[in-house]
């Protein structure tokens, strides 16, 4: 994979940026520090990339700061040449270093997309858990089908077992991101996409909408919380024994334009809601579809489409 030939580069250089840059904290280098395979990847890419651009940037900060310095207006001893027009050697490497790195930089990318496909599953021994996800105006609703409970700005799940998320919008389009899991994807209305994450580390990670969608869009902010399997127990027991129902009225209700300050907790949800949720766009005429899922409204990609809408990850 992927992963192994570029992880020799990643931790070294990692470690040297955050050093440079340690004053400025770890929540703004968090891409730098991922806790799972998806962000190691892209982290690795961001410092791969890096690298190969200083090939050309170093260089040419080199060539200019002597050719400044050989043709001063003090160094009589330079050779004057007004009638020099071309120089194989001068286009070789003008020309030839930038398509080289082009080259490699399109291979990786290709390999990379293909790699980091949102889509695809990633594999473990651990049945995976999965979430339903809705962005609202300004909020997060996190559906657990099988559970039977939401959350709504926090949802949970066990370290070392891959998250399988399925993700929608009752409004505009939003963009979910958990930067140190790795992967930025769109949600949108009246369709589904898909995501598939894992962290191997405990702890609070910041997630939220990177998708500029009105007043609300900087608090519309989540928690998501990667807990050891008993810890991950006691969560669920606690939105059951702290929630109340969801159904679709009261979501709708929820949806609302509005921000919240502390997690709200569901207990119980209504059979099929994410499902309802995408439905009342298609069954309206609002939402344009490529794929069909029987019960599920409209999915984001289509059994003939490529996986290049992975490469969005590259922004995050």
């Amino acid at each position: 994979m992927l992963r192994n030939n570029l992880g020799r580069f990643g931790g070294l250089i990692s470690l040297a940026l955050v050093l440079m840059l340690s004053g400025c904290g770890l929540d703004s280098l968090s891409t730098m520090s991922p806790v799972g395979p998806v962000g190691d990847v892209e982290r690795d890419l961001t410092i791969f990339t890096l690298l190969a651009m200083l090939f050309v940037l170093i260089p040419i900060l080199v060539l200019t700061l002597g050719i400044a310095w050989r043709y001063r207006a003090s160094n009589t001893n330079s050779t004057y040449t007004p009638k020099w027009g071309h120089s194989w050697i001068v286009e070789m490497f003008v020309w030839g270093g930038p398509i080289v790195i082009l080259v490699i930089l399109s291979v990786v990318a290709w390999i990379s997309t293909h790699d980091l496909d949102p889509y695809k599953a990633i594999k473990s021994d651990a049945k995976p858990v999965h979430i339903q996800a809705v962005a609202t105006q300004w909020k997060w609703i996190f559906i657990y089908p099988e559970q039977g409970v939401a959350s709504v700005n926090e949802f949970a799940f066990p370290v070392n077992v891959p998250l399988d998320i399925s993700l929608t919008s009752d409004n505009v389009m939003n963009s979910f991101m958990i930067q140190r899991m790795g992967t930025q994807i769109f949600a949108m209305s009246g369709m589904q996409t898909k995501l598939h994450l894992l962290s191997r580390e405990t702890g609070d990670l910041e997630g939220g909408n990177y998708q500029y969608t009105g007043h609300g869009f900087s608090k519309m902010r989540f928690t998501a919380k990667a807990m050891t399997e008993d810890n991950y127990k006691q969560w669920l027991q606690k939105v059951r024994s702290q929630g109340t129902p969801l159904d679709f009225s009261k979501f709708k209700q929820l949806a609302k334009p509005s921000e919240i300050k502390k997690p709200i907790y569901y207990s119980q949800v209504t059979s099929g809601l994410f499902g309802d949720i995408i439905d009342q766009f298609h069954n309206s005429g609002v939402a344009a579809s490529t794929h069909e899922m029987p019960g599920m409204g409209h999915d984001m990609k289509s059994d003939s489409s490529d996986s290049g809408h992975a490469t969005e990850t590259a922004a995050h």
